[in-house]
């Protein structure tokens, strides 16, 4: 192969590249190694450690570059921010290669350097996403099997008590079967929205878009919880923009949204107000669901649309919930090509809102 289509290569490769000699110089680095380490200028004769800052990774190159051994090794390094790479590092003696150094044109500018006897090429593989990835699964399972484990432990206990003798006490016995399915019904719950949000992460959930009339769709809603409304003595409001026309969507998975929003505005709202607003921008219709409830720390309002995660863990058990409402309610929106985003001051309230387009 020759030297520039090698190296052409090298420089078009999505990991980084990074030559080092037996005097901890750098003889070369490709160009997805200088943007990852945010090189200032051409590393090419620099030292390393003016390029590599982590000194655990620093250590075992030294150690790699001054043994004879020939064996590879792996490190992970951490980044700028939050970013992860994974370094596989690999020692060459000069006299392996059969070639020079210099035949393969990587050590541009190096002419002060001496030919090194031994170099140390190390390869950088950006795992960020993986390892985000690995952590969601991990964190999924976890909260699965808690949310799972509760009702379940609840059920078994109610089911030993009655086994035990408590059957022949009608009262207890009515009281525990309601407990009882109570947490079933939790259970079925939980694994509904499981399913439904993995159909929609697939993209396996078929959407039915039709003419759709949003104004009846939200007073339909907001009809639905006027009892738990008036019983946290909460004023549900509606304002339409009279110019709005039907628009086409899938009518049972929106009608999900708007559920799932205002049932929260609700669950969150001690006393006030719950307003629902709709108006036409441009060729999108955006849907604002406000409340004067206890709002939401700044912290968490970049995680609020994940799965299972809860601002007041506490708090949102006891109100009831799978955890995964958002998540729901973020991916159908998406599904409809539209955008959905929050807005909240603690003790001031919470709005959420959607744009989604397709007006008829």
């Amino acid at each position: 192969m020759k030297t520039g289509l090698l190296e052409a290569v090298v420089n078009e490769l999505q990991i980084g590249v990074l030559v080092i000699s037996d005097k901890k110089k750098l003889l070369y680095a490709n160009p997805f190694f200088e943007k990852t380490f945010s090189v200032e200028g051409k590393p090419n004769g620099k030292n390393l450690s003016d390029v590599i800052k982590d000194k655990a990774v620093i250590e075992v190159i030294e150690k790699m570059l001054s043994s004879k051994g020939k064996q590879p090794q792996e490190i992970t390094i951490q980044g700028r921010g939050s970013q992860i790479l994974e370094a596989r590092l690999v020692p060459f003696l000069i006299s392996d290669f059969g070639f020079r150094i210099s035949d393969l044109k990587i050590a541009h500018h190096t002419s002060p350097i001496s030919h090194p006897q031994k170099v140390l090429i190390g390869f950088f593989h950006d795992v960020t996403e993986e390892k985000r990835v690995e952590a969601i699964k991990r964190d999924f399972v976890a909260n699965v099997s808690h949310e799972l484990r509760t009702p379940l432990a609840s059920i078994k206990g109610y089911a030993e008590t009655l086994l035990d003798g408590a059957l022949e006490d009608k009262a207890t016995l009515k009281n525990f079967l309601t407990i009882i399915d109570r947490h079933a019904n939790r259970m079925t719950a939980l694994i509904e929205d499981l399913l439904t949000l993995s159909m929609l992460e697939s993209h396996q959930m078929p959407m039915s878009f039709e003419s759709l009339d949003i104004k009846g769709l939200i007073n339909s809603v907001i009809q639905g919880f006027e009892k738990q409304a008036k019983d946290k003595d909460i004023e549900l409001i509606m304002n339409i923009g009279i110019e709005i026309p039907k628009i086409t969507a899938d009518k049972d998975r929106l009608e999900q949204v708007i559920v799932n929003l205002v049932d929260n505005a609700i669950k969150y709202t001690n006393k006030g107000t719950v307003r629902v607003l709709a108006e036409k921008s441009d060729d999108m219709l955006q849907v604002n669901v406000e409340d004067t409830g206890i709002g939401i720390p700044e912290k968490d309002i970049p995680r609020i649309f994940e799965r299972f995660y809860r601002v007041d863990k506490g708090r949102s058990r006891e109100l009831g919930g799978t955890g995964l409402g958002l998540a729901i309610v973020k991916h159908i929106i998406q599904g409809h090509n539209g955008k959905i985003w929050v807005k909240s001051q603690p003790g001031k309230g919470t709005t959420f809102s959607f744009t989604i387009p397709s007006f008829s």
